[in-house]
């Protein structure tokens, strides 16, 4: 039986029209100077965090009825980059043509680099040299997904001020001990911006056109799109989904307490201790919501981290057990196989095949 060959679906890079007034009369709406845009689109981007990126510059555009944002997609190979849903990213030029130039072509005003949580092994050197192009060119950019530890490692973004997406952080923290990779949103450090990526690079976007057209535009971008709340850079990512449907800021600030102490934990002695609360009323506001004891919570998290790390990298279990706050491998594997009904071996080498100790 014949089966046809699968066919990429494709993104085209969006065709905007310049019909910005020279000047501003009496009466009229403001201009608003241009601003261009490069995205570098890295393989292996997910098509959120792309649709994140493009779709408010263009509804920003059509809300000031001229071509305030102009966007360049660039690829970082030859060939148009495909996203995680296996959707072909059209754009304009590769990056090897924009490095070909003295300086970055028309120097805009801000580069993208819209990278996933992994970057493939042929996208490791063109993304090293153009980082190297932007930062000596001290071209604003944003990072996002793993680019954010490509550029922490060659210092181009503050070794604290470096974010990560919550499913990787503990990879990454393994991988480049020396950056300390945050568990929040976004963060700008002077030109440059660290960002988790995803849905964090729409919040990202409406803050950029908030500070270059102002807050009605950026409320009338958030309610095309039906956002509900603003979040900020700072907002923590949290490590559990059923987290983040919870209003409660104590919640919300224990978790964030025990995502950053994995490795050491903390008693919730000292948790409620630092958010002014007793250990009791801590306890009551985590039943009131769903999320059962704090103690239970935090070990909960910790496995978590650890199923990353055995799925993700190399550790040995010990290894492992260690990163996630478990002195006792023996007591790790019995949680483990308790949570996930296997042993972190089993888990790793579900065909018996030798492993690490």
């Amino acid at each position: 039986m014949y089966v046809k060959p699968f066919q990429h679906s494709s993104i085209k890079t969006p065709k905007i029209q310049n019909d910005c007034a020279p000047f501003t009369c009496l009466g009229a709406s403001p201009v608003y100077p241009i601003c261009k845009i490069m995205i570098v689109v890295i393989d292996g981007v997910s098509l959120t965090t792309m649709s994140s990126l493009v779709d408010p510059f263009c509804y920003a555009n059509k809300i000031l009825a001229c071509n305030k944002f102009e966007l360049q997609l660039v690829s970082l190979l030859k060939h148009h980059p495909i996203t995680t849903s296996r959707v072909k990213i059209e754009c304009q030029v590769p990056s090897e043509k924009v490095l070909s130039h003295a300086d970055l072509k028309n120097r805009p005003d801000l580069v993208i680099l819209a990278c996933g949580q992994d970057i493939d092994t042929p996208s490791e050197k063109p993304l090293l040299a153009f980082l190297r192009k932007i930062a000596s060119a001290s071209v604003p950019f944003l990072a996002l997904g793993a680019a954010n530890a490509y550029a922490a490692s060659m210092e181009l973004i503050a070794k604290d001020k470096c974010v990560a997406h919550w499913e990787t952080i503990g990879l990454l923290r393994e991988n480049f001990p020396a950056v300390e990779f945050s568990n929040v949103l976004f963060e700008t450090s002077g030109q440059v911006t660290s960002c988790a990526g995803e849905l964090a690079s729409l919040d990202f976007v409406v803050n950029f056109i908030e500070s270059h057209c102002g807050s009605t535009i950026a409320q009338k971008i958030c309610g095309h799109f039906l956002i509900e709340s603003r979040r900020t850079g700072q907002a923590v990512q949290l490590l559990n989904a059923s987290a983040m449907l919870c209003a409660d800021q104590r919640i919300q600030n224990a978790v964030a307490m025990m995502i950053e102490h994995i490795e050491q934990p903390i008693s919730i002695h000292e948790i409620s201790t630092a958010l002014s609360i007793s250990t009791r009323q801590l306890e009551r506001i985590f039943a009131r919501y769903g999320f059962g004891s704090p103690c239970k919570y935090f070990k909960t998290l910790r496995l978590e981290r650890a199923r990353q790390l055995l799925e993700q990298s190399n550790l040995s279990v010990s290894e492992v057990a260690l990163a996630c706050g478990f002195e006792c491998q023996t007591h790790f594997s019995k949680n483990y196989k308790k949570r996930y009904g296997v042993s972190p071996r089993g888990f790793r080498n579900p065909l018996g095949t030798q492993s690490r100790l």
